[in-house]
């Protein structure tokens, strides 16, 4: 048996140099983020202070590039070294010479700035061009019950979006492929999910896998929702066996998110249990500042066997500007350099931001545990790895069970199948209808990547859209439109599978979580999946403590390997705590003589 490398003392002191460098960096960078999030989302001073920053970092990984590739070909060091020089950032579009790498930040920052800058003209008032997507367009067509209205901005919004994007979203993607092998990837679609340490084979091998187990549950919520705008629009518009409007369907999943009423539906499933108000029952409680509930959630995680954060900690709280309602959440900050963690948070008190604590207080103690690993190794192993755990927990919270003992829910109703079946109903609305979406937006960039298509394939997206998420355009699309930036809501080269493969993570965690303390039984009318409630149970923070402290020095299948037994992603948990909803959703489908599938 061959001996375990040794430490390279060289190797050892480049390395010490580079760590030091980089934490500047990150908490230059950190800092005037954190400022913009205090002053205000658009705080030119704090953003040029970021964008300096990123580039004073690009500029540092170039001067090092040489000797990182030598001491990777040498194949020196220990493994914890190897690793090291593994997660050194990438050149990325610097790769690139002068004059393409503006081009693409221009083309990347034009595609980006047309959400924020494009105005649609209001229906019927061609002269009142003012209204920016979110909110105002939104806000109209959830509002509106003239179907005209709702196809008109539907329609008016993927064209002025195709109109100033298609040459540059073409563009982009030909400068992608050029940074992919600049940056040493064969195969660009490779690049593309490198931040998961996958090929691109792999990662849609485990998309399509995660799709395919999605697929029964899918089916079926998709045709109940089919049938209920059926029953809203008629079958003129909704026709039996086929992709529903994506103008309506959008417009009905929507309804889901934010402060959801009952009568919004025409088939819930217990209209008569109703829907919890849990906004004015942190009123009710005494929960109506930021500061206790802070306290509260803090207390919460101390009950699973994590350290209670320090009393100083909340002293150098800061609100954030925003009173926005979708830009205003709390947030923990982490600075290299310095020992002590910064927390922002919102001072709106609702149930969005109550649940939202849970997440921000996870990332808090991730932040902390991962901060004994040098700091390239600080990172969560994949994007959004930190987000599935801190939303596993906000989803404990969220169970009726925790609820009661808080004081949030009174009564015995909520326990029930009735009003479980509404929650779950709501839930899978926001979460198992954006997951085949999040697929399709990345499969069709992959696709381009690869040359399987053009860039600017209209045809193509609307082949992908049909078949994964069952939904059609109004009117017939063909490759005289171009409809993908209008669903491209992040940044162009952002990619969804982290998203999707964070809330597959998420279910599967929670799931563990719940199994490991007996809190899930399966089979078991007691104690189903989503009825868990993990508060007090102290086993869960060491194994909990112990993954995070491995930020990114693992692949992320290793810490999954140590946190679940498992390395493998499985829709498993998911598929569980939704399976009442599934159960109800056949049943009510086969009784109602509802169609599954489309054609």
């Amino acid at each position: 048996m061959s001996a375990s490398p040794l430490p390279d003392p060289n190797l050892a002191a480049f390395l010490k140099e580079v760590n030091q460098q980089i934490a500047v960096v990150y908490d230059e960078e950190g800092l005037a983020l954190l400022q913009n999030e205090l002053h205000g989302r658009n705080d030119v001073d704090a953003l040029q202070q970021a964008e300096i920053a990123n580039e004073k970092l690009l500029r540092y990984v170039k001067s090092q590039s040489t000797r990182v590739a030598k001491f990777k070909r040498l194949q020196l060091g220990d493994a914890l070294q190897r690793r090291q020089l593994e997660r050194m950032p990438l050149l990325g579009y610097e790769a690139l010479g002068d004059v393409e790498v503006n081009q693409l930040y221009a083309l990347a920052a034009n595609m980006s700035d047309s959400y924020q800058r494009l105005k649609l003209c209001a229906f019927g008032e061609p002269y009142d061009c003012t209204l920016s997507l979110i909110p105002d367009v939104q806000r109209v067509v959830q509002e509106s019950r003239n179907l005209e209205e709702i196809e008109y901005y539907w329609l008016e919004w993927r064209r002025i979006t195709g109109l100033a994007t298609r040459r540059q979203f073409v563009s982009f993607m030909e400068l992608y492929k050029k940074t992919a092998k600049l940056n040493g990837f064969v195969h660009a679609e490779d690049y593309w999910f490198r931040n998961l340490e996958l090929t691109g084979h792999q990662t849609m091998t485990l998309l399509n896998e995660l799709m395919a187990a999605l697929r029964p549950l899918f089916l079926q919520f998709h045709a109940h929702v089919r049938g209920s705008l059926r029953k809203m629009h008629g079958e003129r518009l909704v026709a039996r066996g086929r992709p529903y409007p994506q103008h309506l369907a959008e417009v009905f999943l929507a309804n889901a998110f934010g402060r959801v009423r009952v009568d919004w539906f025409v088939d819930m499933p217990s209209p008569e249990a109703g829907l919890t108000n849990l906004t004015d029952a942190l009123h009710r409680r005494g929960l109506t500042t930021t500061q206790r509930v802070f306290w509260n959630v803090a207390e919460y995680f101390r009950g699973l066997g994590l350290p209670q954060p320090e009393g100083s900690l909340w002293a150098h709280t800061q609100p954030v500007s925003a009173q926005n309602e979708d830009h205003c959440w709390h947030k923990a900050w982490r600075f290299h350099t310095l020992s002590r963690t910064n927390f922002s948070y919102c001072p709106l008190n609702d149930e969005e931001r109550f649940f939202d604590m849970f997440e921000a207080q996870c990332d808090l103690h991730y932040l902390r545990a991962a901060a004994v690993q040098p700091t390239l190794l600080r990172e969560e192993p994949f994007p959004n790895f930190g987000d599935a755990l801190g939303k596993c927990f906000s989803l404990a919270a969220s169970s009726p069970r925790y609820l009661r003992k808080l004081g949030l829910l009174q009564g015995t109703q909520w326990l029930g199948l009735p009003s479980r079946l509404n929650r779950l109903y709501v839930q899978g609305l926001r979460i198992i209808f954006l997951l085949p979406v999040f697929y399709v937006l990345d499969r069709y960039r992959v696709d381009v990547l690869r040359g399987h298509i053009r860039a600017d394939d209209n045809e193509a997206f609307w082949r992908l859209t049909e078949m994964y998420t069952g939904a059609t355009a109004p009117q017939r699309r063909n490759n005289d439109q171009f409809d993908v930036p209008a669903k491209l809501l992040m940044e162009v080269d952002d990619q969804y599978t982290s998203q999707l493969l964070s809330t597959v993570l998420q279910f599967q965690l929670y799931k563990h979580f719940c199994s490991m303390t007996g809190q899930y039984l399966e089979g078991s009318a007691d104690r189903p999946l989503d009825l868990c409630d993990l508060s007090d149970q102290r086993e869960v923070g060491p194994s909990l403590l112990h993954a995070m402290s491995l930020g990114s020095s693992l692949h992320y299948k290793e810490v999954l390997e140590q946190l679940l037994g498992t390395g493998d992603l499985s829709m498993d948990g998911l598929l569980t705590y939704f399976k009442p909803l599934h159960d109800w959703l056949t049943l009510h489908n086969r009784q109602n003589g509802v169609e599954v599938g489309w054609q």
